[in-house]
């Protein structure tokens, strides 16, 4: 059916405002609330609208615009040339009519087939065979300076054995064993799940410790390499180009290889597809560019895509089955998560009977309702994940849901903060609360409490031995009961009080981690406990010392006095204090007077005596603050052997302190 003008627009600024949000949670915020599938589908519709009503579209449209905004967390730094976008292809019937658009040019040609790795896309330069930048592709045409954190990637070379101005481009990726490993510690240190390994990917290169980076593992796969500064290809054919990478020691996808004709991409297509699911990386598609370099000038391009190169975008693999209820899970600062409960459906060999939903927003984006008939993926192979209803399916009757104003768990009310997605149960003897806080607490990351599990906690809470984390220090007093408990044995009791003994004398950082002030992550706990030293400091320090002395941030800083300030947290300190928890001794005495102390560091180059990690702790414990990056706030630039000229022509002089040996600093 024709729609009119009036109807057409109607309909293109209600998509593009939906296109834009979903786009900024995704590019900028690294947190999707839709599907690729459902956000490919719903540009799809916008572009048919706008080939329809040509006169319609606007340079603000999402079919014109490539990728996100750049960050201000890292200096802005434009491309030399473009990171364009890919146009895309879903059936055969698209790729033989990209294959016409090329055939039109009346030259001979062939394809390079090469998968599209599900990741985040980056620029690297070399210069006279050195690393001397990394950019994210941004908005195409400006991207984020994240060089000291891609030089932390084991497989991308900081040295290459060719002299010329070569940018290379590749997709930066988590292995997806890696990437289940960093859900499972994140799930155990009740933190929000990573949604796919795309996501964890661009959040952690955009993490200001590039120790963090080295952590998560990433990897890169390279698949394009230019001249920056004259702009032209380094090789004659794409394939030249993946193989002559290769040879420079550059990873490239083992999967890549050369086709004569269409027909023989899409037969290669299937290939890959079949192999898709025994990668241990994130594919979604395959990108199909015309082999012979030379005549991507002539081919062309838009100002979003290249004429030369499409992306064909595998099919999503989606079950269907009934949504059967929405329920609400409480993490242990109280956070909202919804969860679908679902009729039973296999995907990929495994029995799906749960699914998540995030947040509220992200389930009214979707409009789902209990009852319909949803689409499942597993979101990285990994995470169950609705990702549409049929609406075909959809009966009258399925009631429109609202979200929970009751936290299930303790009956008080559920609150939303000012400009945030996420709900939250304020109420601190929620029991649900309590065990995920216990649990945190109890985390390798915090106590490292072994042996203590989920379902002891549950237990000891239900027979109220526990009501908080001092609590876990006075089992010895029940052991008796313990020990009268169906499972618990001599050893198993003797071995769990031992460990809960042990913790006993932990760094006060692993405390304060574990205490779970909200927004205080193992960083900032870190950089509390060697700035304060102990329990009693902090708790007499303001808010003031806290936002302009430690630089933490007005939310950070509000969180940790009003954590200390807390009448009720005051009387637990004081039980952690009573059951003898000691976390003082292991803190070393920070002389307060030394020149780095509350200073802003940025380090560069290399000491001959030590190691990076050995210069970062050495100024952390004079209760220095490392970053990753210069602005005007960075007190210091150290500068050892061989120091990035970049970060030295950037700062003032009076600022940069050279040294070779780190005992110059003593």
């Amino acid at each position: 059916m024709k729609i009119t003008k009036e109807e057409a627009k109607k309909n293109i600024d209600e998509i593009k405002k939906k296109l834009l949000k979903w786009s900024i949670e995704y590019y900028d915020n690294d947190n999707p609330i839709v599907d690729d599938y459902a956000y490919d589908s719903k540009l799809l519709e916008l572009k048919k609208i706008e080939k329809e009503f040509p006169e319609l579209i606007t340079k603000d449209s999402p079919t014109q615009i490539v990728g996100g905004t750049p960050s201000s967390t890292f200096e802005k730094t434009s491309h030399t040339i473009p990171m364009l976008s890919l146009s895309n292809a879903f059936n055969d019937g698209d790729l033989f009519r990209f294959d016409n658009q090329i055939n039109s040019i009346n030259r001979k040609y062939t394809y390079f087939i090469e998968p599209k790795i599900d990741g985040l896309s980056i620029s690297i330069k070399y210069s006279s065979g050195k690393l001397v930048k990394a950019i994210t592709r941004g908005n195409g045409l400006m991207g984020e300076n994240v060089t000291e954190n891609i030089k932390q990637i084991t497989n991308i070379p900081l040295t290459i054995n060719d002299k010329r101005d070569i940018e290379v481009r590749g997709e930066i990726y988590i292995p997806l064993e890696i990437f289940k490993e960093i859900n499972k510690k994140r799930i155990n240190n009740s933190e929000k799940e990573f949604a796919n390994p795309r996501n964890a990917a661009s959040g952690t290169i955009r993490q200001l410790n590039p120790d963090i980076v080295k952590e998560r593992k990433l990897k890169i796969f390279v698949y394009w390499a230019h001249d920056y500064k004259t702009k032209e290809f380094l090789w004659d054919t794409q394939e030249e180009t993946i193989n002559n990478l290769r040879d420079l020691g550059f990873p490239t996808s083992p999967e890549s290889f050369k086709s004569f004709d269409i027909k023989e991409v899409i037969q290669g297509i299937k290939k890959i597809e079949e192999k898709r699911n025994k990668l241990d990386y994130e594919i979604d598609g395959i990108v199909i560019k015309v082999n012979e370099l030379e005549l991507c000038s002539i081919i062309g391009k838009t100002s979003k895509f290249p004429k030369w190169a499409i992306a064909y975008k595998f099919p999503p693999n989606i079950k269907e089955t009934i949504l059967e209820d929405i329920f609400q899970t409480i993490g242990r600062t109280g956070r909202v998560t919804y969860n679908a409960k679902l009729k039973p459906v296999k995907i990929d060999g495994t029995s799906v009977q749960r699914a998540t939903l995030h947040n509220a927003d992200y389930i009214n984006n979707l409009d789902l309702r209990v009852g319909d008939t949803v689409g499942i993926k597993k979101a990285g192979e990994i995470i169950p994940k609705v990702i549409y209803y049929n609406e075909s399916k959809r009966l009258s009757s399925f009631i429109k849901w609202t979200e929970d104003k009751i936290c299930n768990a303790c009956n008080n009310p559920l609150y939303r903060e000012e400009g945030e997605v996420d709900q939250y149960c304020k109420n601190k003897n929620c029991p649900s609360r309590i065990i995920e806080s216990l649990l945190h607490f109890s985390s390798r990351d915090a106590m490292n409490i072994e042996g203590l599990s989920i379902k002891q906690i549950q237990k000891f809470v239900e027979l109220d031995w526990i009501k908080d984390v001092a609590d876990i220090y006075l089992l010895k007093e029940k052991k008796e009961e313990i020990l009268k408990l169906e499972g618990y044995k001599d050893k198993s009791v003797f071995n769990l009080l031992s460990s809960i003994e042990k913790t006993k004398n932990n760094d006060l950082s692993r405390l304060l981690f574990g205490l779970g002030i909200r927004h205080i992550g193992k960083k900032t706990a870190k950089d509390i406990a060697r700035t304060f030293g102990s329990i009693e400091e902090i708790e007499n320090t303001s808010f003031e010392f806290l936002l302009e002395q430690m630089d933490l941030g007005e939310v950070k800083a509000k969180s940790i006095f009003d954590f200390f300030n807390s009448q009720k947290n005051k009387e637990l300190l004081l039980k952690i204090k009573r059951v003898g928890i000691n976390p003082i001794q292991n803190i070393i005495s920070i002389d307060r007077s030394n020149k780095f102390f509350n200073k802003k560091i940025v380090i560069t180059g290399k000491m001959e005596d030590a190691t990076r990690n050995e210069v970062i702790d050495f100024f952390e414990r004079k209760g220095a603050k490392i970053t990753s990056s210069l602005s005007s706030a960075t007190d210091f630039l150290i500068a050892g052997v061989k120091p990035s000229k970049n970060k030295l022509d950037k700062i003032k002089k009076e600022k940069i302190i050279s040294v070779i040996n780190i005992k110059e600093l003593q």
